[in-house]
């Protein structure tokens, strides 16, 4: 009976299946469950239904709408797994976020938060962190980034309503421990559809140039307690993932928490910012790294063109090109601004800032503004649990 099922359900499928995607890729099946991609071998629930009530009308439709592709000749399905779609992130801060004051998004219980280690995390000094396979700084322009060039960036995943099997990618990251990644506040208040990190990644759409990611479920969001929406001040937030990244290649990038970096305005520097963004403003996102060289500059820039929106003070950084040539855009957000300093033959990266938000993408007299790393040097170590 279980071949005569198998054969039958694997011939319901011909011209069902809209796409291949890798095994083991979070999903959500038709009735709007969290799941894994795997083979229909490996996922119990769907066995039993196959196995008691296969040729039951909606039985088959929901089977047949749960397919995401194929292992050998056995199909690969959205295998539903133990935990609740409405709060795949514990997301922790400030109530006063929701009236526009400051703060995030109020804590909500999650029993997945059980998983999170009891034992701090710190920040690592080289070589333990800043890893990159490029041995020489090489000035760049919206190139795309060497395979390993950045193996701490981290793409973030967002719950697409359209195509549940795809996760939109709408911001970035970058990992500073195995555990914990950094982005901007802006990325994750009051979004309840962020729930994916991607680490390892060069191509988000392709698997023939050599990279080993990995999709890693979030399990905590920690808001920056005077985040405000509205003014755009303290945007950084630190997310947990749910276990540490298997690729050996994967490591996190170096913070300057330490002199005589930590008092260091990098002013003049020429640090370089990577993303999946947009290529130009209300343009299409790029399926490949992108790396630029964005100089910073004195907040002077950043108070002329903002100052009467939004406050620019010490916390953040103003960086970019006052003729528009190269900037982050869309997409970008949430991602490191970060230099490489020389440590004897190789090169160790540093993340100096955050991008947290512009005017359009390579406005003419519009630099970028970015979360000043080193002032939060203290509230990124506290939140390292």
């Amino acid at each position: 009976m279980w071949k005569v099922s198998l054969i039958w359900f694997s011939a319901t499928l011909i011209g069902s299946v809209l796409g291949q995607i890798p095994e083991g890729t979070p999903c959500y099946s038709s009735k709007q469950e969290y799941g894994l991609c795997v083979s229909l071998l490996d996922c119990d629930s769907m066995l039993r239904l196959l196995r008691t009530r296969s040729t039951d009308p909606d039985t088959a439709e929901y089977l047949r709408s749960s397919t995401c592709g194929y292992k050998g000749n056995i199909p690969m399905v959205c295998c539903p797994q133990a935990v609740s779609k409405s709060s795949l992130i514990e997301q922790q801060g400030n109530e006063a976020a929701s009236n526009g004051n400051g703060g995030g998004e109020g804590a909500s219980p999650n029993d997945i938060g059980k998983t999170i280690p009891e034992t701090r995390a710190r920040l690592l000094d080289a070589p333990q962190c800043g890893f990159t396979n490029v041995t020489n700084y090489r000035v760049v322009g919206g190139v795309p980034a060497k395979l390993d060039e950045f193996p701490f960036i981290v793409a973030l995943g967002y719950r697409n309503s359209k195509n549940p099997s795809v996760p939109k990618w709408l911001c970035g990251g970058s990992l500073i421990s195995d555990r914990h990644i950094l982005t901007a506040a802006h990325c994750v208040h009051n979004r309840k559809d962020l729930y994916l990190a991607r680490v390892g990644e060069l191509d988000l759409y392709s698997n023939d140039e050599g990279a080993d990611p990995e999709d890693i479920r979030l399990i905590k969001a920690k808001i920056h307690e005077n985040y405000s929406p509205v003014q755009f001040t303290n945007d950084i937030a630190i997310l947990t993932l749910e276990r540490k990244p298997r690729n050996p290649r994967v490591l996190p990038v170096c913070l300057p928490h330490a002199e005589p970096l930590r008092s260091n305005t990098f002013l003049k520097y020429s640090p370089v910012v990577a993303g999946w963004g947009a290529l130009y403003f209300n343009g299409p996102s790029s399926s490949v790294l992108q790396v630029a060289e964005i100089p910073v500059i004195d907040t002077g820039h950043c108070q002329r063109a903002f100052g009467k929106q939004t406050t620019i003070d010490e916390r953040i950084l103003c960086a970019g090109w006052l003729n528009g040539m190269k900037d982050s855009c869309q997409g970008d957000s949430g991602g490191p601004l970060m230099f490489g300093k020389s440590q004897g033959k190789s090169l160790t990266f540093y993340q100096i800032g955050i991008v947290s938000y512009g005017f359009r993408c390579a406005e003419s007299g519009w630099p970028g503004v970015y979360t000043r790393v080193t002032k939060f040097i203290d509230w990124i170590e506290k939140n390292l649990d």
